[in-house]
């Protein structure tokens, strides 16, 4: 079977809402997968040839797959339970995002050679530089631009006026086989030691074989992912009750963070803005929350900023007028 990355990504922001390095990132991520699938066979910089490295390979159930990480930084100071994070700005986000670009290329090449099945490219920064447009539209960097809705497609390569300083050793225009789009998810907040908030994002790139931008006149070869079935309609309050259980059942204490449950609805194709599941766990749905709304219900309680716990009581407030689980006014 395929890898849940966006699960792992989930079950992860739990216990490490934050990195020293790339390589604490990329070791993290593999012992979350280990510990959600025991039986899967976990590889560290492996090199599917010569001059090619990556950075994790995951065989499950025969399936195997590669997944490329990158760990882009804004400064930060942070302290998270007894543990110092001390992190320092990478600048050059021109460079960055090339690379990211570089690496859906090389797994894309990677699995046309037979040597994964299926791929992934993983960005998670607290830069807000690589989820928010540009200020202008003709920056060096355009083609390779991260924004939220993006599309990543075709060949690209930098402005004409990209100076030597950025592009030497990254002047060859990148070609991608595929078309990607940038959806942008909540990883965590972490609160810093000036009592500001940093948040990470994170950015997941699925490639599959035979994902192209044009159809191929040859037949592909290798398993084929399973063509995506639509979740059945159902209200925003059904979709987040129903993720809440499930991350409730897999946690500890029971208790789940509203971060985790936009990741969870995002993975299984919830059709609701952020903004709509963002409303209903921190008002319409918690029994602590101002009652601001014309119906609202005493599903959760709030333990802590961002964190909850299912109390799955009856409505506090019912108006006829209630919006809340229609999607027309949901968002």
């Amino acid at each position: 079977m395929n890898v849940d990355v966006a699960g792992a990504l989930s079950a992860l922001t739990v216990h490490r809402p934050v990195f020293h390095s790339e390589r604490d990132f990329q070791h993290a991520l593999a012992w979350q997968i280990q510990l959600a699938s025991p039986e899967a066979q976990i590889r560290l910089e492996t090199r599917p040839r010569r001059g090619l490295h990556l950075d994790l390979l995951v065989r499950l159930d025969g399936i195997r797959t590669a997944i490329e990480l990158k760990y882009l930084l804004a400064a930060l100071r942070a302290t998270v339970g007894e543990e110092l994070f001390d992190l320092p700005h990478q600048s050059a986000n021109d460079i960055s995002r090339h690379d990211v670009v570089k690496d859906i290329t090389r797994v894309e090449a990677m699995l046309a050679d037979g040597y994964a099945d299926y791929g992934y490219v993983v960005v998670l920064t607290n830069d807000r530089g690589y989820w928010q447009p540009a200020a202008r539209a003709d920056t060096i960097d355009t083609a390779f631009r991260l924004h939220e809705g993006r599309v990543l497609q075709g060949t690209l390569g930098w402005a004409a006026r990209a100076g030597t300083g950025t592009t030497t050793g990254r002047d060859t225009p990148l070609t991608l086989a595929g078309q990607y789009a940038c959806h942008w998810r909540d990883y965590s907040e972490v609160s810093l030691t000036d009592c500001r908030t940093a948040i990470f994002r994170y950015l997941l790139v699925n490639i599959s074989v035979g994902r192209t931008s044009q159809p191929s006149a040859q037949p592909m070869s290798g398993p084929q992912p399973a063509p995506f079935t639509p979740r059945p309609a159902g209200s925003a309050r059904q979709e987040i009750l129903t993720a809440a259980r499930k991350l409730a059942s897999r946690s500890p204490d029971g208790s789940f963070t509203l971060t985790q449950i936009l990741a969870e609805l995002r993975r299984t194709g919830s059709r609701y803005a952020e903004s709509t599941i963002r409303t209903h766990v921190t008002s319409r749905m918690c029994g602590d929350s101002p009652d601001h709304h014309g119906t609202t219900y005493d599903d959760f309680e709030r333990l802590d900023r961002g964190r909850y716990r299912l109390r799955m009581a009856s409505p506090r407030r019912a108006g006829p007028d209630y919006p809340g689980d229609h999607l027309a006014n949901d968002g």
